[in-house]
């Protein structure tokens, strides 16, 4: 049951957020099911169980000292739901079998996501693609963890052929639609991870590096090839640019509510009121008629955990990341000499890549995106634990 399930869900992450909540409330009552009839209580990582044990104590705290705690535990109600997918993955991914099935069913999500931002490109003529996610960055967010994950898919030995083939594919259409949602954070930090897959990967560094500069010589053609893409890329650098200068006064009024909150901050889900009604620049442009309609989160990881939270939010923050990027480094370290792409690189690609361009998004708090991370990271380690039993 639970099989299907979350061979269901990883084709359904990229496509309906509310096909994925509907699956993972009947995961939670299979669980909860097995439990009460059978006393079958699934065996969950203990070290990762205690270690959101403090993240999740801690947002307990921020919460109770909110300016709004019925909405602030409302928040950590929902990010203890986005962790789910993460335990389900580890406690029930026994097999090559499994993997096998929801490998498959992952590179055609992707397919299915990219064709659809293809038909948006090209039969729309949409700005800027976003496939079935709310937004282009949304989009950008998925490509990045799904690039990384569909390269590590093809060169496993126990996929299909024809699976290795189509993960191919789908990896160079998804570095084209990568392009097209024209967000310029994901660009960075694509190219930013790129470059941190070459420098620690010793082993395949000189063919790595080849096909980086390749793919990246291929897409800097394509950019220049069109002008709205031209225009965007050359506004990078450039502060008087509307979205760079309305981030920089986002970051500076960020930095005067830590300055007011710096202990607990004022607690989760509340930024977007206390910003756009009391801190909000004078200078700013990107202004809602009313503060329901403006910005929702500072566009930076780092100032959204430490706004809402305090020190105590960041070092909540860093702690909880700091853990799997330490595990899956040593993941990778372990295996790196065996594999041709180890399970632990993937996972601390995608982590990397999500944080790099979470220094210009706030993406770490989006349920789609959070659902399919921390899929993806339980997928992960649950493969490398069947990959060393198989060797």
């Amino acid at each position: 049951m639970i099989d299907k399930l979350l061979i269901l869900f990883i084709f359904a992450v990229n496509i309906s957020t509310a096909a994925t909540s509907i699956l993972v409330g009947l995961m939670t009552a299979f669980v909860l099911y097995r439990a009460v009839k059978y006393k079958e209580i699934p065996k969950f990582d203990r070290d990762i169980l205690n270690m959101f044990g403090i993240y999740f104590l801690m947002q307990i705290i921020i919460a109770a000292l909110s300016l709004n705690p019925s909405m602030s535990f409302r928040e950590v109600i929902g990010e203890i739901h986005r962790c789910f997918p993460l335990l389900f993955a580890m406690a029930y991914i026994k097999n090559q079998k499994q993997l096998r099935n929801i490998f498959i069913a992952f590179i055609l999500s992707v397919l299915v996501n990219n064709i659809y931002a293809e038909i948006q490109c090209f039969v729309i003529h949409v700005e800027r693609a976003y496939a079935f996610s709310h937004t282009p960055t949304f989009y950008a967010s998925f490509l990045l963890m799904q690039i990384p994950m569909l390269i590590f898919i093809a060169t496993l030995d126990f996929m299909p052929a024809w699976t290795k083939n189509l993960a191919i594919l789908t990896t160079i259409i998804s570095i084209q639609m990568l392009i097209a949602t024209i967000t310029r954070g994901a660009w960075l930090a694509f190219i930013l991870t790129g470059m941190a897959f070459i420098i620690l990967n010793e082993r395949w560094r000189k063919k790595s590096l080849k096909i980086f500069l390749g793919g990246l010589i291929i897409s800097i053609a394509i950019i220049i090839s069109a002008p709205n893409l031209q225009y965007r890329a050359a506004t990078l650098w450039n502060p008087n640019y509307t979205s760079n200068s309305e981030r920089l006064l986002m970051w500076q009024s960020s930095i005067e509510i830590i300055k007011d909150y710096p202990i607990h901050g004022i607690g989760q889900k509340m930024f977007q009121k206390v910003y756009n009604t009391e801190y909000i620049s004078p200078l700013a442009k990107e202004r809602g008629d009313d503060y329901e309609s403006g910005h929702t989160h500072p566009h930076n990881n780092f100032f959204k955990a430490t706004t809402e939270g305090g020190f105590i939010g960041l070092f909540a923050f860093i702690i909880l990341h700091g853990y799997f990027f330490k595990r899956l480094y040593l993941m990778n370290k372990k295996n790196s000499s065996r594999l041709k792409i180890s399970c632990g690189m993937i996972g601390f690609l995608i982590l990397l890549s999500l944080q790099l361009e979470g220094l210009t998004d706030t993406n770490m708090n989006q349920v789609p995106i959070m659902r399919e991370y921390w899929f993806l990271i339980g997928t992960l380690i649950a493969a490398d634990k069947i990959i060393d039993a198989k060797d």
